[in-house]
């Protein structure tokens, strides 16, 4: 199991999209569901990380979006018994995707994905985007579970309550963890700029910064 989380990135990557592709071309619900359930207990197989975490997140994904389709369909003049598979494999392919990709964002690390892109010789933007996309999820996903438990530590009962009150909380962490997405971005471009991180090289250093550092900073950027 460990090999498999160690694979490299782009494996990962494509067996992902491949799995997502397959799922959204099933147009049976049945077929749908069993490839979902499939794809999740083998994510309980290979123990992956904060499975549970995600377990609740794709229950109530499914909630929503099979009770979404239904009332859509059913105000399109559609009959309970047509919207309803509509609806379910609508979320089977939903949680099917965000299963495949939930282990690849588990199981890989910022340091392997900046290897294998610099093993493939891809381009700084290229890395810069794979990295941040799938190094970041995972951090707002750890700060919206500590906004939890601040809620927590304040009194406030998130855990024991209806569904409609539990949406009101989860709604209640956005605009904490939008405060926090901003400042994490803002940290970020911070630091690419300390380290003299520029789109037009190839590989971005400070060793040819000497007692002269504007002019040749502005030779680099001229390039």
């Amino acid at each position: 199991m460990t090999r498999i989380h160690d694979s490299n990135f782009f494996v990962k990557l494509v067996a992902a999209f491949a799995v997502m592709t397959a799922a959204w071309l099933l147009r049976d619900w049945r077929a749908g569901s069993a490839l979902a359930i499939v794809v999740v207990g083998l994510l309980a197989v290979l123990r992956v990380p904060h499975l549970g975490t995600y377990l609740r997140g794709a229950a109530l994904l499914v909630l929503l979006v099979v009770a979404s389709w239904i009332l859509n369909l059913m105000l399109q003049g559609e009959r309970l018994d047509v919207a309803l598979p509509v609806a379910f494999a609508m979320a089977a392919r939903l949680v099917t995707t965000t299963a495949v990709f939930f282990f690849v964002m588990e199981t890989s690390t910022p340091g392997s994905i900046l290897a294998a892109c610099s093993a493939a010789r891809l381009p700084p933007i290229v890395t810069l985007v794979l990295s941040l996309t799938f190094g970041i999820i995972p951090m707002l996903r750890e700060d919206f579970e500590r906004i939890g438990d601040a809620q927590r530590a304040r009194g406030m009962e998130i855990d024991d309550v209806s569904l409609p009150m539990r949406l009101r909380f989860a709604l209640a962490r956005g605009v904490p963890l939008l405060v926090q997405a901003i400042r994490m971005a803002h940290a970020i471009s911070l630091s690419l700029s300390i380290y003299g991180f520029d789109l037009g090289r190839k590989r971005t250093t400070w060793r040819e910064v000497g007692l002269l550092v504007e002019p040749r900073l502005q030779k680099g950027l001229s390039r």
